[in-house]
């Protein structure tokens, strides 16, 4: 490109100037996807501005997605339709955004290359030729002593290394689970109302009757158990997915009590347990009663999804069963598990979870001050400070626009929908409800931005939900 024609509003600064100026000229098609930027030298020359004017407002572009940057290659334009259309067929989503605040994944941007490449490293070069070979298929022995100590000092988990299990994902472990209790005579599993729409979606594929259950301030209502004829229940007792609540102690004991004179079993999904910002993590259900709970943890939350790294803990009644039903299909990469067990023996997960705990605490504190400040139509639960999303109801009693009438109010669907015109990604809150709900709202997973954009997405964010009032 030999020359780019920009007229800089002198009012908002050189660097500001030229930011908005290129936005205009990109966002009115002046600037085409992939077309070349001057070098920061030549244009700083054409505009009578300093290089680092140019720098600066280069780089914030590149982090905000308007523009690409590669060595030997200079400045370019980015293909923004290429980013709304790329596939990545998460839970059945297929659609990226430039600003995701979908909830279901940590920002992997944060992922510790380093230290996992060292641990990586260390056990190809390390072990013996029997990594290579065919795994044991409830998991590596390895990982499975670590995860067994892990667990029962991080989460209060009474486990042995014959009780854990390993699979390639939460929903492949689920998924067998289902199937086991299946097996062990199981027909109608309840679930929470609402729920994770996937969740339901497994454990129907593997043959169970799924009934919901309601969810309020304590937690699952155990009393609506009782006469439903499960033999099962799905629960998420440290952070209720989505409304956030914690089940309080007096539903854990029931909900324990009404499992053993029923004879069911109770499957604790603890997906971001580890996350609690305001105190000590509660600690998961099935250390109160490791005989009538199965406990299922992830590494997708506190690392990245694409380990596809689950663990079971499973009580002794449930085990050979379940291992008729997974056998040699629950194998997973036994080098990718010498590489975990190697990361959490060193602390090294331990390090991490501390620090993005920290990362995590001041932006969901950040999204709840922004929210309430500028998004009064917004209703924020009292909800516990843990967890990698918030859930905030549409408030339809009065419009989410003042004054607004019943036929002029902007509905969940119309909120989600104008967002992706603007390549925010939102979830609501009406796929999650088993039952008939008419309950709106939004599941904002604040983890899932990349720690140098989370600042502009947020802003984003807010200014789309603040211009829909």
């Amino acid at each position: 490109m030999a020359e780019l024609l920009l007229d800089l509003d002198p009012s908002l600064g050189r660097r500001a100037g030229l930011e908005r100026a290129l936005r205009q000229a990109i966002g009115e098609g002046r600037l085409v996807a992939g077309a070349s930027l001057p070098s920061s030298r030549t244009l700083a020359r054409d505009l009578d501005v300093s290089r680092a004017t140019v720098v600066a407002a280069y780089e914030q572009l590149g982090t905000e997605g308007y523009l690409v940057a590669r060595r030997g290659a200079g400045t370019r334009v980015a293909d923004l339709r290429a980013v709304e259309e790329d596939a990545s067929v998460e839970h059945g989503l297929s659609r990226s955004y430039r600003y995701d605040f979908r909830p279901g994944s940590p920002d992997v941007s944060l992922f510790p290359r380093a230290t996992w490449l060292r641990s990586l490293r260390r056990v190809v070069g390390e072990s013996t030729d029997r990594l290579f070979e065919y795994g044991d298929p409830r998991g590596l022995p390895e990982l499975r002593r670590v995860l067994a100590d892990h667990l029962g000092r991080t989460r209060a988990v009474s486990a042995r290394p014959d009780t854990v299990r390993v699979y390639g994902g939460f929903f492949a472990a689920i998924g067998f689970v289902a199937e086991a209790l299946g097996r062990a005579g199981v027909v109608r599993i309840a679930v929470e109302d609402p729920s994770l729409f996937v969740v339901r979606e497994v454990l129907e594929l593997a043959g169970l009757d799924v009934v919901a259950v309601p969810v309020d301030d304590g937690g699952i209502d155990v009393g609506a158990l009782v006469g439903l004829d499960v033999g099962a229940v799905l629960v998420t007792p440290a952070n209720q997915y989505p409304l956030g609540v914690t089940m309080v102690p007096e539903r854990r004991m029931a909900l324990l009590s009404w499992a053993r004179r029923h004879d069911a079993w109770i499957i604790e999904d603890d997906y971001d347990g580890e996350f609690r910002y305001d105190r000590q993590p509660v600690g998961a259900l099935q250390g109160l009663a490791p005989d009538r709970v199965v406990y299922a943890g992830t590494a997708s939350k506190t690392l990245a999804p694409g380990l596809r790294l689950s663990w079971l803990v499973v009580p002794s009644a449930l085990e050979v069963v379940l291992s008729a039903v997974t056998h040699i299909r629950s194998g997973v990469s036994s080098i990718e598990q010498a590489a975990l067990a190697d990361f959490i023996g060193n602390g090294e997960l331990d390090r991490h979870v501390r620090a993005v705990r920290k990362v995590y605490g001041r932006r969901r504190a950040e999204l709840i001050a922004r929210l309430a400040d500028d998004v009064p139509w917004c209703r924020l639960g009292e909800v516990p400070s843990a967890g990698l999303h918030l859930t905030v109801l549409l408030d339809t009693r009065s419009g989410i626009a003042a004054g607004a009438t019943a036929g002029e109010r902007r509905r969940e669907g119309e909120l989600i929908a104008n967002a992706a015109a603007s390549s925010i990604g939102l979830l609501g809150l009406r796929s999650h409800w088993v039952g008939p709900n008419e309950t709106e709202g939004l599941v904002i997973g604040y983890t899932r931005p990349a720690q140098h954009r989370f600042p502009v997405a947020l802003d984003r964010l807010i200014g789309h939900l603040r211009t829909a009032g």
